[in-house]
């Protein structure tokens, strides 16, 4: 159960306070041993492009143990999708691999073509899985490969509003191909876009979408009535 706030004066905040006080001491003296970090951004090529960067690293922060102590790397792995929008269709594959443990490893790099010609929206990751699971890949560029799919999805609206003009953005589009576009890429990807819910609704009978707050707050911002 999480803890409950106490009332000033009362016995039992004295004892949360020291519990925490706790817990954060016992944080501090926590030895990191490893770090993994994802670095993904999109990019504007231009002509209905954007390519998609994913940059792993994996980092021993003690090195090879206490008698060490230099953090050291041992992945470093950068793939560049090609992505052509609206089709979301992967039309070229550049992966590198700037640090690994073995020979052998690189090997495989070539293999990542096998993507071109793939939708990077549903479906996408059981196919990398598929493709290049277990023996057929690395498990690194693998995991890689499956952060950078959301990315794709969530630059898209960065590239359709890229020169747009805010009071454009608020207007509501009566193309049912957009509409049908707009079904397709939301449903049932998370419980606010449950199919029956209350966002696909609006988008199905073509009223005034529900905006999400940090577009509400910019427009205000940029002096627009987000509607």
């Amino acid at each position: 159960m999480s803890p409950q706030p106490s009332k000033p004066g009362c016995a039992c905040g004295a004892a949360d306070s020291s519990r925490w006080e706790v817990i954060g001491i016992v944080a501090a003296m926590s030895q990191p041993i490893h770090q993994r970090s994802y670095d993904c951004e999109a990019f504007d090529e231009g002509e209905g492009r954007m390519r998609v960067r994913g940059h792993l690293t994996d980092t021993k922060p003690l090195g090879l143990g206490r008698a060490d102590g230099e953090p050291l790397v041992i992945h470093e792995m950068t793939i560049d999708l090609f992505v052509a929008v609206p089709e979301f269709k992967i039309v070229g594959v550049e992966a590198d691999m700037q640090v690994h443990p073995y020979a052998q490893c690189t090997h495989v790099l070539d293999d990542y073509t096998q993507l071109v010609g793939l939708s990077i929206t549903r479906g996408y990751s059981r196919r990398v899985k598929d493709l290049f699971g277990g023996p057929n890949g690395c498990s690194h560029l693998g995991a890689l490969l499956t952060a950078m799919g959301p990315v794709a999805i969530q630059a898209s609206w960065s590239l359709a509003n890229l020169d747009a003009e805010p009071h454009e953005m608020v207007a509501l589009t009566t193309d049912p191909t957009e509409r049908a576009h707009r079904l397709k890429m939301n449903a049932n990807t998370c419980h606010v876009w449950i199919e029956g819910g209350e966002h696909l609704r609006r988008v199905e009978q073509m009223e005034t979408p529900l905006r999400p707050g940090w577009e509400i707050e910019r427009l205000k911002k940029l002096g627009v009535d987000p509607g």
